[in-house]
């Protein structure tokens, strides 16, 4: 549904807000294009994409899993989980650390 358009004095058309935004965001785009994509093809130089496997089935390999507890890991934990924090560091699987 089309916005009413407002008559000036002059007999010319003004925009409603959402229109007249639309217009000021088209305009604002076309004189700033260039200068977007030089500060994207900037940016792309400068950092790293993510990794993406070639085929559907394959998985990319995650960093390291944390290697240590600390004790405000096991205070706020449910009884349960610092059974197995702590069966983990008895095991030495895992470090603890203060």
């Amino acid at each position: 549904m089309p916005f009413k358009q407002a008559k000036t004095k002059n007999g010319k058309s003004k925009l409603s807000t959402p229109e007249a935004r639309r217009e000021y965001q088209r305009r604002y785009y076309q004189l700033h294009k260039e200068k977007a994509k030089e500060y994207q093809r900037q940016y792309n130089l400068t950092h790293k994409r993510k990794a993406r496997s070639r085929r559907k089935g394959d998985l990319m390999a995650r960093e390291g899993v944390q290697d240590t507890f600390n004790p405000n890991d096991i205070m706020l934990a449910p009884p349960e989980k610092v059974e197995k924090i702590l069966v983990r560091v008895f095991k030495h699987d895992r470090i603890f650390t203060m």
